[in-house]
């Protein structure tokens, strides 16, 4: 009954249920059992109160994130550290954050960031603004930091291992704070998520690597022009992949690598013998592509409806995600607050975990 409410949906609708997350609910809140129950269980306190940054700092910085940093900066707690307080910007790039919120609040700045040419840049842009800078080059994932009983540690996105590690790290140190918008929970899997709290261990989900991924697929903050770029390569590789079964005479799916979006222009032709050649593997001249890309849209247009249904369990499944952090933290002797920091048209990745330990206050 779902599975054909789904099919019968017009482009439109699809288009409206795809971008918006409410009305997609109230859908499927027709056709599944207990799925209202769950859907209350989702609504965190919002902490949206974007701070008054220098302008000035905001030169070199993309639009989105130069108001994703207002946003960031603006929820932390109101009582700003005293000077002899270090902002430590986790993976940090050039430090935009860290040298924005060093500023705001007159104080150091520690980033810690892997690439050496990122490390120069920021610290050349942080110097005029920011009474004590330094930047350690460094791998976290290889060598962990050691960071100090001073130190309020920030990241904002950072993608997968690199949030759990900086978790990790963080909780066995000194530093009294941290505050974490996790992202890309994915990134760095094998395989299988494995839970770091206990609580999420005892009641692990056992999720895959597509499973976890499925918690960041949407693209809100995109324009429409990428949207449509999105999905015509997804039916041109739709497409090859019809072609690759029948060449190879085995019936499963092929992993193929990313193309840039400038391949389109070409049209599918292009595309289709490109991701063959990637995979060595050959198409005869003359082999008409056509029928193969008719059968893909129309594959394509089945599973953007079908996939309505799992698009519909992203929340939930990001919010245990963000839970199994937090939990961790709190079997860390610390007071977690989770929070949504800015709204989702600035970034989907809008949960904010602020962790401060027992033993201190902010």
């Amino acid at each position: 009954m779902l599975g054909d409410a789904c099919l019968q949906l017009e482009d439109a609708a699809v288009d409206a249920l795809e971008r918006q997350p409410e009305a997609l609910h109230h859908f499927l809140a027709e056709f599944i059992p207990g799925y209202r129950d769950l859907l209350a269980l989702l609504p965190l306190r919002e902490r949206m109160q974007p701070a008054t940054l220098c302008g000035r700092l905001a030169t070199g910085v993309p639009g989105r994130k130069w108001t994703q940093m207002a946003a960031f900066i603006g929820a932390l707690p109101k009582a700003i550290p005293g000077q002899d307080r270090t902002v430590v910007d986790w993976c940090s790039g050039k430090a935009h954050l860290g040298r924005a919120l060093a500023h705001h609040w007159q104080c150091s700045l520690h980033a810690v960031e892997r690439q050496s040419a990122l490390c120069d840049e920021g610290a050349t842009l942080a110097a005029p603004w920011v009474k004590e800078v330094k930047f350690s080059c460094k791998d976290v994932l290889e060598q962990p930091h050691e960071f100090a009983a001073k130190d309020f540690v920030i990241a904002l996105h950072a993608c997968g291992d690199l949030h759990r590690a900086l978790l990790r790290q963080w909780r066995d140190s000194e530093s009294p704070h941290l505050c974490l918008v996790p992202c890309c929970y994915q990134l760095w899997l094998d395989d299988v998520y494995i839970p770091l709290s206990h609580a999420a261990t005892i009641n692990n989900l056992a999720l895959n690597k597509n499973q976890v991924r499925l918690a960041v697929q949407e693209m809100v903050t995109s324009a429409e022009r990428e949207r449509r770029q999105s999905q015509t390569m997804a039916q041109w590789r739709m497409a090859f992949d019809l072609i690759q079964r029948e060449l190879r005479g085995v019936d499963e799916y092929l992993p193929t690598p990313s193309l840039g979006y400038h391949l389109l222009a070409q049209g599918p032709e292009r595309v289709i013998r490109t991701l063959a050649d990637r995979k060595s593997l050959s198409i005869p001249d003359g082999f008409d592509i056509q029928p193969y890309v008719a059968r893909a849209e129309e594959r394509h247009a089945a599973f953007r409806r079908l996939q309505l249904v799992s698009h519909g369990f992203r929340r939930a499944l990001e919010l245990w995600l963000v839970l199994d952090l937090a939990l961790y933290l709190e079997e860390g002797d610390c007071e977690v607050e989770l929070t949504i920091f800015c709204p989702r048209d600035i970034t989907p990745r809008n949960i904010r975990i602020l962790a401060t330990r027992n033993s201190v206050s902010v």
